[in-house]
């Protein structure tokens, strides 16, 4: 038999061998299948556990006693100063201890005396026994016989006891007080208070001169005005 020729055989290639049929592969079923009505249910789980996990942090953090910033700011404000718990007067003249006297806060007159002693010869009628002493503050105690002290209105002579009535206490007046001496004015008085603040009181009337805006001629028109 004679062989095909070959472009018979090229022709037997060419032609459409017609429709092919698709290898039959068996693929593996899924392991997992999600409707989209689960897929739903998930979501909304996820969602109420979210927002009753955010609940359950911010009742802890109330519940965990931390103050709120307001509370603690107005905690931080400056505790009011605490009342001295002691005051400290000079005591001087008819006494057998002068000089500083250390007593408790309310202190009077006759606690003052009775730390100093007066002399026999001491005159403490004229004082006010009942009198509240402040810190800073002097006594002088004159002898019996001494010149009673002027009537109110009237300048204090100069070594007249540091309590009695008239001229005004370089050691107890306020600004406005020292205001009313001739020749002081505002800024002055509030100078003598300052100076008063600094050095716990006035000891004897010259330290005037070492006030702002006191000078010789200043401290002579206010000696009969004044007392310590």
């Amino acid at each position: 038999m004679a062989a095909p020729k070959i472009s018979e055989r090229l022709r037997e290639f060419t032609q459409p061998t017609g429709e092919e049929e698709l290898l039959a592969v068996d693929y593996p079923r899924p392991r997992l299948r999600i409707s989209p009505w689960q897929a739903c249910a998930v979501a909304v789980i996820l969602v109420v556990g979210l927002v009753a996990w955010l609940g359950i942090n911010a009742r802890s953090d109330e519940s965990s006693g931390m103050p709120e910033p307001a509370a603690i700011s107005g905690e931080s404000g400056a505790a009011p100063s605490a009342e001295p718990s002691e005051i400290i007067v000079s005591v001087i003249g008819e006494v057998a201890e002068p000089g500083l006297q250390t007593l408790e806060p309310g202190a009077r007159v006759a606690d003052a005396l009775d730390a100093a002693q007066p002399l026999p010869g001491a005159d403490t009628i004229a004082l006010n026994h009942a009198q509240r002493l402040s810190d800073g503050q002097q006594l002088h105690i004159l002898p019996s016989g001494a010149a009673p002290p002027p009537a109110p209105g009237e300048p204090a002579p100069a070594g007249g006891n540091g309590i009695s009535t008239g001229g005004v206490s370089l050691n107890n007046a306020t600004a406005e007080e020292l205001t009313e001496l001739k020749g002081v004015g505002e800024v002055t008085a509030q100078a003598i208070v300052a100076y008063r603040e600094e050095h716990g009181g006035f000891q004897d009337i010259e330290e005037l001169l070492e006030v702002s805006g006191i000078g010789p001629a200043k401290l002579a028109q206010l000696k009969d005005q004044v007392q310590l």
